[in-house]
């Protein structure tokens, strides 16, 4: 071996090594795996994988590889860009190579049409190194600007495993999916910064934790307790994206589904007040162990997530019985208008499993924007072109049936069960919305009560599913048994489809 080959190799080999022994007895001491491990944990066995920019700022041995590693390599059999944190190197912290490194990468990303993965482990940009500023060309300010120009392109997928205040904060919120480990944190501002600002002690879990962005801002789509489980999660979330947007989702061998969709009959209560677990009937219909929830803590009374029908990903947006009755708040409203746009943006077809009273009314949800917030997930029903089938399946009061992609807009297929209900209301409060100064009137308790029976059985025959489906406002009406039968039948027909809306540049509702 020449000396100058001799050279190169031991500058890899050092620069490999990391940060300064201090650096790794931090990682160590947070129970933390150094990034090189880290990655270890994703990579193909025997696949060999590409690093670039291995040797940013090689002069200083305090700072190898600028404190990130990126390149490409293969996950899950598939070929994607990365850029992870090396944490033992200045606590991650994001200087001018770094910068540039993270940049390229994702540029890289934009040319080869690749999903990119984010292994997020950083304390920050690095203030002292640039006077404070981070506005100009291939700098943080980039990094956004990048993961804008990304967004619905190429899936970006987020793992943080730290603490991340500030700047660094928002590489997580602007990935399309985010997993975050149990003890990491993210927010606008450090526990510290916080207190300076407005004088609240707060710590990092309260202010930002995991828990807090699965639960109450939804920012967290999983979950884990270990990085052997964040690269199992990454792994499964590949099986669902394509590479680009232009490109279909991967395919798997068809499976029977985990539970006899002759089941589905005695699943749903005839009570139509009376909850069930929509997670039941999901499985009746869906490929065995196919079903992988997104952000499954957030707004539980809508239920989202990846599945496959007969090998074929879909993604299932369902209203959640035995969650607030299924009952569409602000909250839920954001969590389906960004998953129905997301599996726009990726070609996934999207299946909506309707049964809820519509949206929340009063004046708490109306200080919350229900209405603003609501229309968003009209918005993204109405705008997306991908196969889109829908099935009521009990109730669909209200504008609930507009946001899960009733009838009126344009579903390529609305079945119905005989359970369903379709109706402006519910007959409680469309009887006495209509009939009130009539029903006060009576003064007899028992004839009160009888004209209120009777009112009630005459507003559900207007909306009887029989009927309904007579005067064609549901294309099929179904048994139960036959839905996975149908569902596949209509997603296979339609795997085709091309739908133009009208030229424009984008739509005003975001």
């Amino acid at each position: 071996m020449g000396e100058r080959e001799q050279h190169v190799l031991e500058e890899i080999a050092r620069i490999e090594r990391g940060g300064p022994p201090r650096g790794h007895e931090r990682q160590r001491a947070a129970g933390k795996l150094f990034v090189r491990e880290r990655l270890a944990l994703f990579f193909d066995d025997h696949e060999p994988y590409t690093e670039t920019g291995r040797f940013a700022r090689s002069w200083d041995p305090e700072l190898p590889a600028d404190g990130v590693v990126t390149g490409s390599a293969r996950i899950a059999g598939r070929t994607l860009f990365f850029v992870a944190s090396d944490y033992t190197v200045k606590a991650g912290s994001i200087g001018q190579y770094h910068a540039q490194k993270f940049v390229r990468t994702q540029q890289a990303a934009i040319r080869a049409r690749r999903p990119i993965l984010y292994l997020i482990d950083s304390s920050g940009a690095r203030i002292d190194e640039t006077g404070g500023h981070h506005v100009e060309k291939n700098t943080v300010g980039e990094i956004f600007y990048l993961h804008s120009i990304m967004s619905g392109y190429v899936p970006q997928i987020g793992v943080l495993y730290g603490t991340c205040f500030a700047g660094t904060a928002y590489t997580p919120v602007f990935c399309d999916l985010l997993i975050m480990l149990r003890d990491s944190a993210m927010a606008i501002a450090s526990p510290r910064m916080v207190e300076v600002a407005i004088g609240q002690k707060v710590t990092p879990q309260e202010l930002g934790g995991a828990e807090m962005h699965a639960k109450k801002s939804g920012s967290a789509h999983f979950v884990v307790d270990t990085e052997e489980e964040a690269a199992a999660l990454v792994k499964r979330l590949l099986a669902y994206l394509p590479d680009h947007c232009e490109d279909a989702p991967p395919e798997a061998p068809p499976r029977d589904p985990a539970r006899d969709p002759a089941e589905i009959d005695d699943l749903i209560p005839e009570d139509p007040n009376r909850p069930y677990d929509v997670h039941r009937l999901i499985e009746a219909i869906v490929d065995a162990e196919s079903f992988l929830e997104v952000r499954p803590q957030y707004a539980a009374e809508l239920v989202t997530g990846f599945a496959r029908i007969e090998g074929r990903v879909v993604g299932i947006v369902a209203n959640q019985p035995a969650v607030r009755g299924g009952t569409i708040f602000p909250e839920s409203a954001d969590k389906g208008a960004e998953f129905v746009w997301l599996c726009d943006a990726f070609n996934i077809p999207l299946l909506y499993l309707v049964d809820t009273p519509g949206f929340m009314v009063g004046t708490a949800v109306e200080q919350n924007a229900i209405l603003r917030r609501g229309r968003k997930f009209i918005f993204a029903t109405a705008c997306a072109t991908v196969p889109r089938l829908c099935v009521v399946v009990r109730k669909a009061y209200g504008a609930g049936i507009y946001a899960m992609s009733g009838p009126a807009y344009d579903p390529d297929v609305t079945l119905a069960l005989p359970s369903a209900e379709i109706a402006v209301m519910g007959p409680e409060a469309a009887i006495n919305a209509v009939y009130y100064n009539r029903i006060q009137a009576i003064e007899d308790p028992e004839e009160r009560q009888r004209l209120v029976e009777q009112l009630r059985a005459e507003y559900r025959a207007g909306y009887d599913i029989f009927r309904l489906a007579g005067e064609l406002v549901v294309d099929e009406l179904i048994p139960p048994s036959r839905l996975r039968e149908e569902v596949a039948r209509s997603f296979a027909l339609y795997r085709d489809k091309r739908v133009e809306l009208p030229k424009r540049k984008h739509g005003t509702i975001i």
